[in-house]
């Protein structure tokens, strides 16, 4: 379906040369004149949106690590610099298998990372309790020196089911829904939860009540897996907002639309003393592919004041 679209679009391109080519005439004549220019033109469009299908799958599977280093301007404690990594939109499932959750385990581990962060869509839907410890098995080894936190996302339906979320808590992957942690006596992760697993925004705790009892002179980190509500955060005294979701459109021109959507679909975004970090996600929804965006693991490093 999707070699389709890529088909249509390129004939689409072709017609629109045709028509500029009346009002200009830029085309040689021989080209226009020759019986074979259709026969090439259908072949390389064809060959052209095979290559890139080709290349959005390769794409997909092979992650990059993008960095961000910058400061807050807090103290955290005995803290001077911490180095969070986080992953979002894993879409576990029969596309990102086994296989694809050991390599990105072992990528994070390969980053020392003092914190692991996860941006929700862990799973791409329904997770039994089989595939939960399959999964589980392999986050388990994820290493870092403060713990793992996670948020649910919307494919997350497994987030209602106490026992699997135990699970996750037993495997070292803490769920945070509409809750707070304090790490290292140094900063605080708050989780909300998505709102789209309570049917609407109105489901979810708002951010003030979820953060009754935090010590806003320290670090405050949110992780929310939609970049929704981000004057919200800032109202709040939010330092850093971690977020996925968006995929940043996965495929062209896709990216064009979250772009219109979101204030910020993917990279990074600072408005006074708070800063925002959107990922396009490690796994994909739908067709396996990626155009014009990438797979992502994201490390950053930040500073504290001293």
């Amino acid at each position: 379906m999707l070699a389709v679209v890529y088909i249509f679009l390129l004939l689409l391109l072709v017609d629109l040369v045709r028509m500029f080519d009346r009002l200009i005439k830029f085309v040689p004549v021989s080209v226009k004149n020759n019986l074979r220019t259709p026969f090439f033109i259908a072949c390389f469009v064809v060959l052209f949106a095979l290559a890139v299908l080709t290349y959005g799958t390769y794409n997909a599977q092979n992650p990059i690590i993008t960095r961000y280093d910058f400061s807050i301007d807090k103290k955290a404690s005995y803290l001077n610099r911490l180095r969070i990594v986080m992953v979002s939109d894993i879409h576990y499932g029969l596309i990102v298998d086994s296989i694809r959750i050991r390599k990105m385990v072992d990528l994070i581990n390969g980053l020392q990372p003092d914190l692991i962060l996860i941006g929700g869509d862990i799973s791409e839907g329904t997770i039994h309790q089989q595939d939960a410890l399959q999964l589980l098995k392999s986050l388990s080894q994820l290493k870092s020196k403060y713990g793992v936190f996670a948020v649910p996302g919307n494919h997350d339906r497994w987030s209602r089911d106490e026992t699997v979320v135990r699970l996750f808590d037993e495997a070292g992957v803490n769920v945070l829904r509409d809750q707070w942690a304090k790490v290292a006596d140094s900063l605080y992760i708050i989780g909300r939860d998505n709102p789209s697993t309570h049917g609407g925004s109105g489901g979810r705790k708002e951010l003030e009540e979820i953060m009754r009892g935090v010590d806003s002179s320290l670090p405050l980190i949110l992780l929310d897996h939609q970049p929704l509500e981000l004057e919200t955060a800032q109202q709040n005294q939010i330092d850093l907002q971690f977020s996925g979701h968006t995929h940043e459109g996965q495929i062209f021109p896709g990216n064009i639309i979250t772009n219109l959507i979101y204030e910020l679909d993917w990279g990074y975004m600072k408005k006074d003393h708070y800063h925002l970090i959107v990922s396009s996600g490690y796994g994909t929804w739908g067709p396996p592919v990626r155009i014009g965006t990438h797979s992502e693991i994201v490390c950053t490093t930040i500073n504290f004041r001293p």
